[in-house]
This record gives structure tokens, sequence and C-alpha cells, in this order.
């Protein structure tokens, strides 16, 4: 192993954490699909992000960035094979459990987000989607290369990368304070519940090894949120 190999996976904590800053750099400002902007009395308003994306170039762009650039650096610089981060199907039984137990919850989460004036203003995301089930299911589709980007970033790379040189309790409350950061221009309640949602989902995700069972609950939250505002 050449002495830069070397470096590079002695510091494999620190460069995971700077990539993880990188990439929600990129999400946050350059592949939103709204607008976020500053204003002032005297001088009026002014976006600091970039022109907003179509649904379809926002989500497509997100697993690209989120999920596929961090898993292809976190295999191919640092080695790390695909189950270390979480990738794998982990203890599936036990997985298959919280599933039961998760799936009811989310639905209830949506429901009880979509009574939120914040959560109707920003959801659906893709303003012209229509509860008819042919363009709902489509849409579902590709929201999930969003929220599974979204768990393979936090939930996999960054819990599972970090854990072994950090420990699980460190790992898991980093990878959770970076979520709730890149929920900042949310609402204050999405955002502010991002902190025990990251919490749990990490815990759940290292009692199973594996992010994919938190992935179906959080798409389920964030699609159920929709359904329930398209059909208020």
């Amino acid at each position: 192993m050449s002495g830069a190999r070397e470096t590079l996976i002695r510091l494999r904590s620190e460069l995971l954490i700077i990539l993880a800053t990188l990439v929600l750099l990129v999400f946050y400002y350059l592949l939103r699909v709204d607008v976020i902007a500053t204003s002032s009395a005297s001088r009026g308003s002014l976006a600091v992000t970039g022109e907003p994306l179509r649904p379809v170039q926002h989500f497509v762009a997100s697993a690209v960035v989120l999920g596929i650039v961090p898993v292809l650096i976190a295999r191919w610089v640092f080695g790390l094979r695909l189950a270390e981060l979480g990738l794998g199907l982990g203890r599936w039984r036990v997985g298959l459990a919280w599933l039961a137990v998760g799936i009811p919850l989310a639905l209830i989460a949506g429901k009880i987000g979509s009574g939120n004036a914040g959560m109707r203003f920003i959801y659906p995301l893709d303003a012209t989607v229509r509860p008819e089930p042919s363009g709902f299911i489509l849409y579902a589709l590709l929201q999930f290369l969003y929220f599974g980007a979204w768990e393979v970033l936090f939930r996999g790379v960054l819990l599972f990368g970090l854990k072994g040189r950090m420990g699980a309790g460190p790992a898991n409350a980093l990878q959770t304070a970076l979520s709730v950061i890149a929920h900042f221009g949310r609402p204050f309640t999405e955002t502010f519940s991002a902190i025990p949602a990251g919490l749990i989902f990490g815990g759940i995700s290292l009692h199973v090894r594996s992010m994919w069972y938190v992935a179906i609950i959080h798409w389920l939250v964030g699609l159920s949120l929709d359904w329930f505002i398209l059909t208020a």
C-alpha cells in the first residue's frame, strides 16, 4: 500500500465528513426544485440559490450527488465494501419487523404533517402531480431516488463509514446533525423533527446493519404527506 493510500485510509473519517459537506453544498445551492432567498427592508430580496430544477431533474440529480457519488468514493478511495456502508440487506428478518412497525407510523406522520400550513406550501415538490394512480405512482418511484439517496448518504456512508473510528453514538449524532442542517430552508417543524428522526433512523440502521429499511420508512413519510395534501 502506498504512503498516499495509507494517509487516505488514516484520514477516512475526516475526509468522509468533508465529502458529505461538499455534496450537501452542491445539493443545497444547485440542485433545488425551489429557490431560497434573503430579504431586507431596504434592499429587497435576492435569491441565494441557483435556478430551480424541474422535479425529475431534481430527483435524478439528488440520487447521483447524494447517493452514487459518496458510495463510489467510499468504495474506490477508502476500499469500503457495500455491506460495510450499510448497503446490504443486513439482518433482514429484523428489518422486516421494523417495517411492520414503521410503515403505519410513517403514514400517521404523513397525515399529521399534511395539516401544517408550511408543509402544504412546499409539498408536493412537483406542483403538477395529481392523486391519480398512474401519475402518482411514477412520482412515487422518482421520489424514492431522492429519499433512497438521502438515506445512503446519512444513514449509510456517514453512519457506517464513521462508526468504526468514532464509535456508533458519535457517528449517529454527527450524521443527524448534518441531516438537520440539510433541512434548513424547510418549515421549522420539519427541520426540528429531523433531530429525533435522524437519531431513530440511525439507531435502527445500526441495529439492522442496513439503511434500506429506514429508507423505505422515510420515503413513505414523504409520499403519504404528499398524498394527504393532494387529497385533503
